[in-house]
């Protein structure tokens, strides 16, 4: 075992806005994530301090990052590179936070978290091997995970390609992209990867005012979508089936291993 891996996922929490001051209601969700995890270090990275870490600490990459049309494209390579770099837990600074997420990281060298469990029209339509589509507003792995360091590759062979909209930015470097990678790696290449359940970090709005589901739920994506450009762009959930959006949390609620 790799000794980064031996030591696990650094309690450091990622979170990226672009430019200008953190305006609210993010400023209070991102005082909710330091209360909740008080001894964690915390860092926030705006366009300067990106592009100096690319450029001082990842210049084979500084091409890749640059060749991105799209600012969230370079958001999301960002996010990336820097649980590679250093390793902790991304969260998007439109995520809330209710319990402190030490245990979904004790054990693990890399946590990716069920976003939806998809109908089979959409199952199809992407091209994934199983029904879950993975979440990249959410993640955590320790320094150097495998699975990031072909991610990043993969990006760096296809930043090239265009986005003219904004599904184009999900399936080149957005959730689908990293969805069907870690479908299509075989495990030496990918490494160990943890699948939290959908519960557990993307809970439908309502489910944290139900009592018995509280313990289960350490924090929600509000999905605000300030990066969308099209009126009529809508997140995944919106696009499933009325039975899809309500996972039930009884129902495969331990975290497993992609196979």
């Amino acid at each position: 075992m790799d000794s980064k891996a031996s030591l696990g996922i650094p309690s450091v929490l990622h979170q990226i806005w672009w430019s200008g001051p953190l305006p609210q209601p993010y400023a209070e969700w991102r005082a909710g994530w330091i209360a909740n995890h008080p001894t964690w270090v915390h860092r926030l990275y705006g366009e300067s301090e990106i592009i100096g870490i690319v450029q001082a600490r990842a210049p084979q990459w500084l091409g890749t990052f640059n060749a991105l049309p799209r600012m969230i494209q370079k958001i999301d390579f960002f996010r990336y590179l820097i649980v590679y770099l250093d390793g902790g837990l991304y969260a998007d600074v439109d995520m809330i936070s209710y319990l402190p997420c030490d245990p979904l990281l004790a054990g693990a060298s890399c946590i990716l978290s069920v976003e939806h469990r998809l109908n089979n029209r959409l199952q199809t339509e992407f091209g994934y091997r199983q029904p879950w589509q993975f979440a990249n507003f959410v993640f955590a792995a320790v320094a150097g995970h495998p699975f990031f360091a072909a991610l990043l590759e993969h990006l760096a062979k296809r930043s090239g390609l265009p986005a003219p909209n904004d599904d184009g930015v999900e399936d080149t470097t957005g959730p689908r992209m990293l969805t069907r990678l870690a479908y299509s790696l075989r495990p030496e290449q990918r490494g160990e990867i943890r699948i939290l359940p959908q519960v557990n970090l993307n809970p439908p709005f309502f489910y944290p005012r139900l009592g018995p589901l509280a313990r289960s739920i350490y924090a929600r994506h509000v999905c605000a979508g300030d990066w969308r450009t099209e009126a009529d762009s809508r997140p995944l959930g919106r696009r499933l089936t009325p039975k899809g959006p309500f996972p039930n949390p009884f129902a495969a609620g331990a975290p497993f291993l992609l196979d």
